[in-house]
């Protein structure tokens, strides 16, 4: 298959499957879980089958399979989080041109996409088209390798194994303040959970006074207060929450107007109870 026509049909699906997304309530976790997964995947598979012709012989094909593979284990959560970045940008600017509202769309392209660069950029480190190129490439990896091995937990085979959620969702909240920057020189972390709190801080910083993006931000920061050491299956844990709760939120055009009563927990009509220390993933 043609790899323009391959990236059209990995890019339908993907959009598609966003906007069921969005339009489904309460948020399907599974089917969320499983569209990460998806998107991710299949754009480094395109980025793979963009980077083959570089590699002619089998032994080459062999180690570009495998960078692929270490590339997406590094780079999910971080693209997970800057692709969600992405989608509240395009909320934002969807409110304000009076243009219909899609969240998990954005989300989902913006994932895949974001994996196939990471991809061909992967590549590079083994086939340096010039001499600098590693120069670039080397620190933007090494980030990303510290953000989401950031505890001696996180080393496992996948980055995301939140299948489905069993504690309650948090409420949807008010933003107060930026959590993470002052923890940065605070004692008790290791040197890649500062990392990640440098990176969320800045991302903090830029998320626009959009619905659904407000209220993720607000609800990761209620999180961090509760859990402000954590590892980063805590993290991603702790995003998938803040999905929950802001859900509600996509397709409302106002945020003075938009309900901010607290979401029922997940798979039940529970009011939300305070966060538990457990975190819920599959073995």
């Amino acid at each position: 298959m043609p790899r323009a026509l391959a990236a059209g049909l990995l890019g339908g699906v993907v959009a598609a499957w966003g906007l069921w997304i969005d339009r489904s309530q309460p948020l399907p976790q599974g089917s969320l879980f499983a569209a990460l997964h998806f998107a991710s995947l299949g754009g480094a598979a395109l980025g793979a089958a963009y980077a083959w012709p570089r590699f002619p012989g089998a032994l080459q094909r062999l180690g570009l399979l495998v960078t692929a593979l270490l590339a997406w284990r590094v780079s999910y959560f971080p693209i997970m989080v800057f692709s969600g970045h992405i989608a509240s940008i395009a909320e934002w600017i969807e409110i304000g041109l009076g243009l219909p509202v899609f969240v998990y769309p954005v989300f989902l392209l913006a994932v895949t996409t974001i994996h196939v660069l990471a991809l061909i950029a992967a590549t590079f480190l083994l086939k340096p088209p010039h001499a600098l190129v590693p120069v670039v490439l080397v620190p933007a990896f090494t980030v990303a390798l510290l953000v989401s091995f950031s505890t001696f937990s996180d080393l496992t085979l996948l980055p995301d194994e939140v299948v489905a959620i069993d504690e309650p969702v948090p409420p949807m909240r008010e933003a107060v303040r930026n959590p993470y920057l002052p923890k940065v020189t605070a004692p008790g972390y290791a040197f890649p959970q500062r990392v990640i709190l440098v990176a969320a801080g800045l991302t903090y910083e830029t998320i626009p006074e959009s619905p659904w993006g407000r209220t993720v931000k607000a609800v990761l920061e209620g999180l961090f207060d509760q859990k402000p050491n954590a590892s980063t299956h805590d993290r991603v844990l702790e995003h998938y929450l803040a999905y929950h709760s802001a859900h509600g939120l996509i397709g409302c055009r106002d945020p003075a107007a938009c309900p901010v009563e607290p979401a029922p927990a997940a798979g039940s009509e529970a009011p939300p109870a305070p966060r538990a220390e457990a975190a819920a993933r599959t073995p």
